[in-house]
């Protein structure tokens, strides 16, 4: 029997429970922060803001379970138990509700995954679809009427610039690498492959600047200093709005003396606009992460990513060094346009752009994207138990296996190219990329040319970090025979530059320790998957060995699209 509250009126105990993520992931940064002394990546900010769109009378604790593990006394003093998340904590958040009613919670669920695919959530209390600014005063007033569970769905886009100020003061910053921020949701362009568009739409929202810099204003209030990240799907999706922002942005930091240094993610047409990236240095953003997917231009246009043709990606990336900005990248292979052989074009482009944190991944068909549709109307779908679904209008799911990394998680469909020639492309990339000399010589190459202007200086807190921090990693490089002379050969080099640019070259050196650790493991999964694709799939390895009823009755796009014209990021 489940135990509801009579109206949410009341003084009500909350349980906020940020489930945990498949901790081998390139993705989770977890041994950078471990470095530093912190436990998990980045606080749930999505929880914290749920919990600054709930009633305010209510007592909220959030449990992070990527932090460690949640108390019994928490689980069972709870009146209200809210989680969620995306696809990669679908297994945790399972669990939660699987636990709810065997102890008759009451529990409701939200976020990315539960928005996409709301029926696999079906046995919580309630399950919130949309964005929670809408949906939530849905299942609120609900409650009030009497019907506190179902299913609340809200299609429309709110207005961020009402959206409260997340509770940072419910978490622990001692526990976390950095903390996030937001200021926008939505992208406009049209990736095939990309969720985004989707759940968020392709009309940029932006927060007001007053709004945004109150945010920035309550994490100061509470003590807390160093690296912000921006979360936006892509932080210039509207360039009209977020230039005043960063004005904003710019005149806070020099009053308060810079207490913060900032990274997001964004499109590549960054490198394009030199009023944007001059207002994004002098506002002090170090880091930012490129959707590039892949070095062909070819490719590019098949997935709808045309933006990443205008230009010379290279050219573009060296412009945003010139900036200040490092660079993480996204690339991807699996698509239909990669042609043989794809990891020798990859593994040149990655190590002639410099760019370190460079994390290649397996094509994955999302849940309500464009690229789903299209390959279910081609019958090449395959579901996460390892069934072909050829019947062309399957009713699709994608399961999360929390046992394998997100990274090669994909290939969910029945790819063009014989599906082992694409994990040994990926197996040859990951092994040369992340090898230490591969990642020590990007490295250092782009310290050389990065032009970072430092106004940001750490107080004690962040001093204590950072030294942990460089004593763990001087230790662990130096006492591994493989890293020790190209991490003393980087570390001379990189003290010849200058502070400021040897800050940088060690902070990146430090994250060899996690690539080199999820290597590893993601080349034990690619065998594994290489040996099941050859041995035991009962699905076909490519489109050519489709069986031909099903390539008669649904053509397949073998041409590309030259007729096509969609932008993307």
């Amino acid at each position: 029997m489940i135990t509801i509250p009579k109206s949410p009126d009341g003084p009500l105990r909350c349980l906020l429970i940020q489930p945990r993520f498949e901790s081998t992931n390139y993705w989770n940064f977890v041994e950078s922060a471990r470095a530093i002394g912190a436990k998990a990546t980045a606080p749930p900010l999505g929880l914290l803001t749920v919990a600054a769109l709930l009633p305010q009378q209510w007592q909220f604790e959030v449990v992070d379970l990527n932090v460690g593990p949640m108390r019994e006394e928490s689980w069972q003093s709870a009146d209200v138990i809210c989680t969620g998340g995306m696809l990669p904590q679908q297994p945790g958040i399972l669990e939660l509700i699987a636990r709810a009613r065997r102890d008759g919670k009451y529990i409701a669920v939200g976020g990315p995954d539960p928005t996409s695919q709301p029926d696999i959530y079906v046995h919580a209390d309630v399950v919130v679809v949309g964005e929670g600014e809408s949906t939530i005063p849905l299942w609120i007033e609900s409650w009030r009427n009497g019907q506190p569970k179902g299913r609340f769905e809200d299609d429309v886009k709110p207005d961020v610039t009402k959206t409260p100020i997340p509770r940072f003061d419910l978490i622990s910053f001692d526990d976390y690498l950095h903390v996030g921020v937001q200021s926008s949701r939505g992208c406009p362009y049209n990736c095939e492959f990309c969720d985004i568009i989707e759940l968020f739409g392709r009309r940029p929202r932006v927060k007001s600047p007053e709004q945004f810099v109150a945010e920035l204003q309550r994490l100061y209030d509470l003590g807390y200093r160093g690296w912000v990240d921006f979360t936006d799907d892509n932080f210039i999706g509207n360039r009209k709005l977020i230039k005043p922002l960063l004005v904003a942005l710019c005149e806070w930091n020099r009053q308060h003396k810079y207490p913060f240094v900032f990274s997001t993610e964004a499109s590549i047409n960054l490198a394009d606009d030199d009023e944007l990236l001059e207002l994004m240095r002098e506002a002090q953003f170090r880091y930012v992460f490129l959707g590039i997917e892949s070095p062909d231009e070819e490719t590019l246009i098949h997935t709808q990513k045309r933006i990443n043709t205008v230009q010379p990606i290279i050219d573009r990336v060296r412009k945003i060094y010139d900036n200040g900005i490092s660079i993480a990248a996204g690339l991807i292979i699996g698509f239909d346009s990669d042609k043989p052989r794809t990891d020798g074009p990859m593994i040149r482009f990655i190590q002639e752009s410099g760019i370190a944190l460079s994390m290649v991944g397996l094509l994955s068909a999302l849940p309500n994207t464009q690229l789903t549709r299209r390959l279910a109307r081609e019958r090449r779908l395959i579901d996460s138990n390892h069934q072909w679904l050829s019947d062309g209008n399957p009713h699709y799911e994608l399961r999360s296996n929390e046992s394998r990394d997100q990274t090669i998680g994909g290939l969910n469909f029945v790819t063009m190219r014989d599906r082992v020639e694409i994990y040994t492309d990926l197996r040859t990339i990951i092994k040369e990329v992340y090898s230490p000399r591969a990642f020590m010589d990007r490295v250092i190459d782009t310290t050389r040319r990065i032009k970072i202007r430092n106004k940001h200086i750490p107080n004690g807190w962040e001093f204590r970090r950072m030294l942990r921090g460089f004593l763990t990693v001087f230790r662990r490089m130096v006492m591994d025979p493989r890293t020790r002379w190209l991490y003393l050969r980087n570390f001379l080099q990189a003290a010849i530059l200058g502070p400021t640019r040897f800050e940088y070259a060690h902070n990146i050196m430090g994250s060899f320790l996690h690539f080199d650790a999820q290597t590893e493991k993601m080349l034990k999964a690619l065998d594994e998957s290489i040996e099941f694709a050859e041995r035991h799939a009962t699905y076909p390895r490519s489109v050519a060995q489709m069986p031909e009823i099903v390539m008669k009755s649904t053509p397949l796009p073998i041409a590309m699209p030259g007729a096509q014209e969609c932008e993307s990021i």
